[in-house]
């Protein structure tokens, strides 16, 4: 596990004293190949670090979207990814669902406790934070370049039944 963290997106470049007080708030929790970790709109009381294995975060999609899938895949967690920082930020709300792709193993830490931590040591709150807020940005700048070019095609498909090829 420490290994693991210390390499995660979370921990990447805290020393190993602040990794130590990482890994005595993590729970690790294992869980099957299909299972949820959470839900879309439970309170958000976990942040977690993907420790071997695969998860899927997905959003539910509105029948009228007419998608025939209840949800979509936004994003995948793997070894080293975090996931679920609704738990560090209000309204404490997951936005997304996890689900097990495989059987998975997961560090699993308390957002309170981690709020905890970063009022008694500043530093460690702020490089926290920072460290969240870059991965929800590479996740965002991802998901955004998904959507233009899915918009693209649409837009390419469209063009090409209202001027078909002569």
């Amino acid at each position: 596990m420490e290994r693991v963290l210390a390499q995660s997106e979370l921990l990447k470049g805290f020393s190993p004293i602040e990794i130590e007080r990482f890994q005595d708030l993590a729970t690790i929790i294992t869980a099957e190949a299909g299972s949820e970790l959470f839900k879309s709109g439970d309170y958000a009381q976990h942040l977690y670090v993907a420790l071997d294995g695969e998860i899927e975060l997905r959003m539910s999609v509105p029948e009228w979207w007419g998608i025939d899938t209840p949800h979509r895949k936004v994003s995948t967690a793997k070894t080293g990814q975090v996931f679920g920082w609704s738990a560090l930020v209000e309204p404490y709300v997951y936005s997304l669902t996890a689900v097990c792709v495989s059987d998975v193993s997961v560090a699993r830490f308390e957002g309170s406790q981690l709020a905890d931590l970063s009022v008694r040591d500043p530093h460690i709150g702020h490089r926290l934070l920072s460290q969240v807020l870059k991965v929800v940005s590479g996740r965002f700048h991802t998901l955004a370049e998904a959507v233009m070019a899915q918009r693209a095609v649409q837009v390419s498909q469209a063009a090409s039944r209202t001027h078909p090829a002569d």
